[in-house]
């Protein structure tokens, strides 16, 4: 018994080794053997890949179809002054109680008038080049939004947002949307700056990323084909987890090269610069290279303004403005068409202006909604005429629901059923400013 089994093994390695020299043979062809690979680049590279998709089997279970509408958040961090952004431009809705108490930060006959049923509200001068979408129905605006049970803490009120109204839970809502979706691609939900947002937390795939251009084969100057090749090669035959993880991660590595080889900007869009833009110009890319994208996020800090707000906030809104006007450019019309654009921040500030010109902390902002699917152009939800009456202690009362805004645009936009598991417990009931079209 002990013979046929020695005579067992003997076999089987002798099996092996005439594979392992096989694979060194067809190595040797570009200089490469199994021995040279492990100890050198080969064991760092793969690893490399294990970390750079942060993602499991069940993420590659289709194939991107070019007909994804894909939903893109963008968060202002530190609570930006939705007063500021779009503000009542009549004293039926509030004008002379604003210039009664924040007279320098009251936006005079300059402001942008919004048209047809949004008669009397006026946007911050600075938001010019977005003007063009009011026109054509892709630029709408939800005020008094915010939360119930506000802290007016920057980070409680953004966990909170991102965990969609649970601050306990351990996945955020984008996370349980993708759960709804079902499989996609790679690059089905893709955060930019690298860090994932509360909101992708959980167990549904998501890729964080500097930049696109930076999903490259961890390997050195001019061995990069030669180093993918080698590691095809190496998992050649294997049975288990990386059988099915490395070819599929060599898949996503030549998704990506489609997407770096883009010709860039389309349309005449010119990016004024800096991270936000350049996140923007990177997500543009992976839209139109079609990778199968269905959410993406991108962050923008510098939005705390407790003093000198007319300039520094006003600087931030040109410099936001312009980017985001470059990135529905460079889309254009067609392909923008199946992107929606909503744009979010923590809180908003009270109303009255402090000694520094500037304001604190406060309640209601405004939630902003940009590019297709949208019913129309201009102001939704409820709105009370600001006095001292109605002011929630100080500050614009949070009359909308952050999660009836994005719970109505997962729905519409992206097909997403029941909201109940999204938004457990919280408001969303729809305002009418999406559409399934």
């Amino acid at each position: 018994m002990i013979d046929e089994l020695d005579c067992s093994l003997r076999r089987q390695a002798a099996a092996v080794q005439r594979d392992l020299a096989a694979q060194d043979e067809a190595w040797g062809t570009s200089g490469w053997t199994r021995r040279r690979f492990l100890a050198g680049v080969g064991m760092a590279g793969v690893a490399a890949l294990g970390t750079q998709l942060v993602t499991t089997r069940a993420a590659f279970a289709s194939t991107p179809t070019g007909t994804e509408r894909t939903l893109v958040v963008i968060f202002l961090r530190g609570a930006a002054d939705g007063l500021r952004i779009l503000q009542p431009m009549t004293d039926s809705l509030g004008l002379s109680y604003l210039r009664g108490v924040r007279s320098s930060l009251v936006l005079d006959n300059s402001a942008i008038a919004l048209p047809g049923p949004s008669l009397g509200w006026g946007l911050n001068p600075a938001l010019a080049p977005l003007t063009p979408y009011l026109g054509t129905n892709e630029l709408a605006f939800v005020p008094a939004v915010s939360t119930p049970d506000l802290s007016r803490s920057h980070f409680s009120s953004q966990v909170l947002l991102e965990k969609g109204g649970n601050p306990g839970a351990t996945d955020g809502w984008l996370n349980r949307v993708l759960a709804q979706l079902g499989p996609g691609t790679t690059f089905r939900a893709i955060a930019e700056g690298g860090d994932l947002p509360q909101s992708m937390l959980g167990p549904q795939t998501a890729v964080g990323l500097n930049s696109i251009d930076d999903f490259t084969f961890p390997a050195w100057d001019g061995l990069q084909q030669s180093s993918q090749q080698a590691v095809a090669t190496l998992y050649r035959g294997f049975v288990g987890t990386l059988a099915t993880d490395v070819p599929v991660t060599l898949n996503a590595l030549a998704t990506a090269a489609k997407v770096q080889a883009d010709s860039g900007p389309r349309n005449g869009a010119q990016y004024p610069g800096g991270d936000f833009s350049d996140a923007l110009g990177d997500v543009a890319k992976m839209l139109r290279t079609e990778v199968g994208m269905q959410v993406a996020t991108v962050d923008i800090g510098g939005w705390d303004t407790h003093t000198d707000e007319a300039n520094d906030l006003d600087d931030n809104l040109a410099y936001f403005a312009k980017s985001l006007n470059a990135f529905l450019t460079d889309l254009g019309p067609t392909r923008r068409s199946r992107v929606t654009v909503a744009v979010m921040t923590e809180f908003g500030r009270r109303v009255g202006m402090n000694a520094s010109g500037g304001t604190d902390h406060g309640h209601g902002s405004v939630m902003w909604l940009l590019g297709g699917g949208l019913s129309r152009s201009g102001v939704f939800g409820r709105w009370t005429p600001l006095s001292d009456a109605v002011l929630d202690a100080g500050d614009v009362p949070g009359l909308n629901s952050p999660f009836a805004v994005l719970g109505e645009v997962a729905q519409k936009r992206l097909g997403v059923g029941s909201m109940s598991s999204i938004f457990p417990g919280q408001d969303v009931a729809p305002l009418g400013v999406a559409t399934t079209l």
